[in-house]
């Protein structure tokens, strides 16, 4: 794109209607992203309440990953495939 394009596109932004700029910014993030990302820029926010289980087990999971007991993404696919 060049830098006429990107201009054009900034100018033709200021013209949407504040109501209009979240199904914008929705169009734009699905063309910005992987595609197997698009999905997850399109969820919900989650909304559920944080529980007692939840803080624990992340603070589990932050020790398990102070004290190196981690995966690469690599080893957990293999382990994964492997059943």
């Amino acid at each position: 794109m060049s830098a006429n394009e990107r201009e054009r596109v900034r100018a033709l932004i200021e013209l949407v209607p504040d109501e209009d700029l979240p199904t914008l910014a929705r169009m734009l993030a699905g063309l910005a992203v992987e595609p197997g990302c698009v999905s997850l820029e399109m969820a919900p926010e989650d909304d559920e309440p944080v529980t007692r289980e939840d803080i624990e087990a992340q603070a589990e999971a932050r020790a398990d990953i102070a004290a190196g007991r981690v995966y690469s993404h690599e080893e957990a696919k293999r382990l994964i495939l492997a059943d």
